[in-house]
């Protein structure tokens, strides 16, 4: 197994409100007293173009400042406090609400400025040296050739988007969208064994962050300017509002409509009968929310994971233990945690946690989120479904696991843990496509913490239909998924169904399918 030092950023990020002092209203939106203009600025994340190597595994940034410059007059300065979770990795595929900005004064914006700070990078060392200023277990500050490290580096940085489509001109009357883009590769190079991250690199015509207009979202219309996908957290209910909250992410408030579709949970024993009645207080769901013009959320897709609030971690698989089929490791994505008595309230997104699996009648299920994968792939689903131990289990796999029993982690090796349950959930990687002949695709160059040739093929499935409806594959950047452009990288999230072999085809079934 390869070793691995435990991470402790719990890292923030939040962009809130572009106004004067005395705001109030929810954290994400100033609703009041905030400035006499009245256009709306609805803001979103994604972030893009992975370096080869080393092979990113978790990336996190806490934004400390934002400052929105107008052409003339004075700058706008924001300091979040206190900022939800944004784990970049997972935006490859997803997006992220960041804000919903009211009451904007009227007027043309020359620039967005982000000040950044306390980076935190988790990732395979595939270059071909050893890396001195990273850590693995037992070897402090050094990362060799093949380990799995981190870097905390002291570097701070003010990125500005000033390129297009700045410049802004906002009416009093304005609903718009903007979308930040945070290119992951421009902020990171390795040279003579020293890894650097900057957020302002000195190079001409490179940036970190870029903007672009919402929608981009091809399966979104009218006034829908984002899907933000994959919120998991408790719910909460206040009439046809409901909330989740998240240890790991903040919250996200929606409603629910007449559109909105509902999943079972991976169990099969909620909703069985899908209507509003699966929304349940109390239960941890998954959400995927649309972004209206006027800021609003609704949710297109509700999913409930658990009855009740249960000790739940997810993580990207990226070590199997060959001679023990009940043990592996994964670094931490996100985590539920229990009302009471909670045994991972200090584990936190980007560390490492070792799980030993303890038999289950159960064990091993898929959360299909409404694609008909088990229906239409049956063999396919039992390489994972029902399994009994870590011969269904693939570095690259994203897995949520209930945890029964806890140890801290030391200074030589991570956090550890018993799981009686296992849940295959989303993969998020980007790739370079090869064919596109519909509904399927192929690609090549996986990330390395696959632990495969970069050379491998795979085949991924999507599923057609009627945007937004159950089993429908989501497209972000293309109309169909015969329109992917071999040129230029695509993303994904997917369920990933290896067999033994590292053969299968299809082996990932896409819920989203982005391309730039």
């Amino acid at each position: 197994m390869n070793r691995i030092k435990t991470l402790s950023l719990f890292p923030l990020l939040l962009l809130t409100a572009l106004s004067l002092a005395a705001c109030s209203g929810s954290k994400n939106r100033c609703t009041s007293n905030c400035g006499t203009a009245a256009a709306t600025v609805s803001l979103t994340l994604v972030a893009d173009t992975l370096p080869a190597s080393p092979s990113l595994i978790s990336y996190k940034v806490t934004v400390t400042q934002v400052t929105v410059t107008p052409t003339t007059g004075t700058a706008f300065t924001f300091t979040p406090n206190p900022a939800p979770v944004f784990e970049l990795l997972r935006l490859q595929s997803d997006s992220a609400f960041i804000a919903t900005l009211l009451n904007v004064p009227s007027g043309t914006y020359s620039s967005i400025t982000l000040s950044l700070g306390s980076p935190q990078i988790t990732f395979l060392n595939n270059t071909s040296a050893t890396i001195t200023n990273a850590s693995a277990a037992s070897v402090s500050g050094t990362c060799v050739v093949g380990a799995i490290c981190t870097i905390s580096p002291s570097v701070s940085g003010m990125p500005q988007v000033s390129a297009a489509p700045f410049p802004i001109t906002l009416a009093s009357s304005a609903k718009i969208g903007l979308g930040i883009d945070f290119n992951l590769s421009n902020s990171i190079t390795v040279t003579n064994g020293t890894m650097t991250v900057t957020f302002t690199p000195t190079t001409a015509g490179v940036h970190v962050l870029s903007a672009f207009n919402l929608p981009r979202n091809s399966n979104l219309t009218g006034n829908q300017l984002d899907l933000i996908e994959d919120f998991v957290g408790v719910v909460s209910i206040s009439g046809q509002n409901v909330t989740l909250t998240s240890q790991t992410r903040g919250t996200l408030t929606a409603l629910t409509t007449a559109n909105t579709v509902y999943d079972p949970d991976p169990s099969g024993s909620l909703c069985g009968t899908p209507s509003s009645a699966c929304v349940v207080a109390k239960q941890v769901a998954s959400v995927d929310a649309i972004l209206n013009s006027d800021g609003t959320l609704s949710i297109q897709e509700f999913e409930p994971l658990l009855s009740a609030q249960l000790d739940v971690v997810e993580g990207t698989v990226v070590a199997v233990n060959q001679s023990n089929l009940t043990q592996f490791t994964i670094v931490t994505t996100d985590k539920v945690q229990a009302a009471t008595n909670s045994l991972i309230g200090g584990l936190k997104v980007g560390d490492p946690l070792t799980l030993t699996i303890v038999q289950n009648p159960n064990l091993f299920l898929v959360d299909q989120k409404g694609l008909p994968v088990s229906q239409s792939f049956a063999g396919i689903f039992s390489n994972f479904a029902n399994a009994t131990n870590t011969g269904a289990i693939h570095p690259g796999q994203t897995v949520a696991v209930h945890v029964t029993s806890f140890l801290a982690a030391t200074a030589s090796a991570p956090a550890s843990s018993n799981t009686d349950t296992l849940t295959l959930r989303w993969s998020r990687l980007t790739a370079s496509p090869t064919s596109q002949p519909g509904p399927t695709f192929n690609f090549i160059n996986i990330p390395g913490y696959f632990n495969l040739s970069s050379s491998t093929s795979f085949e991924a499935q999507t599923f057609v239909g009627t945007a937004g409806a159950r089993g429908v594959t989501n497209l972000e950047g293309i109309a169909d998924v015969t329109a992917i452009n071999d040129t230029k990288p695509i993303a994904l999230r997917a369920l990933y169904l290896q067999n033994t072999t590292n053969s299968q085809a299809p082996v990932f079934f896409a819920a989203k399918v982005r391309q730039h």
